[in-house]
Formats: structure tokens, C-alpha cells, sequence
């Protein structure tokens, strides 16, 4: 009898100690309110619809999760884990533009550990294949 009772008092010492571990440890979350900051660029000028988009994004609260773009502001790509930047500290992303000259505007949008989104735009001008 003994025994069941040392048993008893130690998975229910164990359990608070468990209760008291996980709220201490929310408790020491941060609160993060701030959203990613960052920045996305493209040359002035393009010659193909395919593009080389580099992003440089941070949070320093919850960090950057995920990153998805868009053309249009409408259509999107699926949110994607956020890729390791390369040793310049700039992620390379491969994008498509929408087909014919003229001027585009890509939207890159960054998720933090929070859920908190920011949104980057960068212009550039796709000119006209080149005849001949």
C-alpha cells in the first residue's frame, strides 16, 4: 500500500512540475508585434520574363518562416519555407513575370514565427524581344 501511495504522489508532483515547466516556458515567449522588414529588388530593365529576385528579409523576434510572390497582388505562389540565403546574406528567388513588355510589379510577402506579413514590391521594365 505504500507503494501505491509514493507512486500516486510522485505522478502528481511529476505532472505539476510538468504544468509549471510548459507555463514558465510560455511565459518566456516573446511577444512579438513587429513584422518583417526587408527589401526586393530586380534591375531597372529586364530582357526576359524570368527574373532573378533578390530578397533580403528579417525578423529578429520570431524569425522569417515563409515567403510567397505575386504579380498581380491577386494570384499567389504557396507560402514556401524561407530559404537560406546565400553567403552575401541575399536570397535568390526565381520568378516568372507576366508575358509582354511593359512595366511589372512583383510583390514578395514574408511570414514570421507570429504569423505577422509584410509586403515588398519592386518595379522593373520587360522590354520587347528583340526582332531580327
Amino acid at each position: 500500500m505504500t507503494r501505491i501511495v509514493v507512486l500516486v504522489c510522485f505522478v502528481v508532483a511529476l505532472a505539476a512540475a510538468v504544468l509549471v515547466a510548459a507555463d514558465r516556458a510560455h511565459s518566456l515567449e516573446p511577444n512579438d508585434t513587429t513584422s518583417p522588414v526587408g527589401h526586393v529588388s530586380l534591375p531597372a530593365t529586364v530582357r526576359s520574363p524570368s527574373v532573378d529576385l533578390k530578397v533580403t528579409v528579417a525578423d529578429p523576434e520570431s524569425g522569417v518562416v515563409e515567403l510567397r510572390l505575386s504579380n498581380d497582388d491577386a494570384t499567389w505562389s504557396t507560402w514556401v519555407g524561407y530559404p537560406s540565403p546565400s553567403p552575401d546574406g541575399i536570397i535568390h528567388l526565381d520568378w516568372r513575370l507576366t508575358p509582354g513588355p511593359g512595366l511589372k510589379t512583383v510583390t514578395v510577402e514574408a511570414r514570421d514565427g507570429a504569423g505577422l506579413v509584410s509586403s515588398f514590391r519592386v518595379d522593373t521594365v520587360l522590354l520587347p524581344a528583340a526582332s531580327g
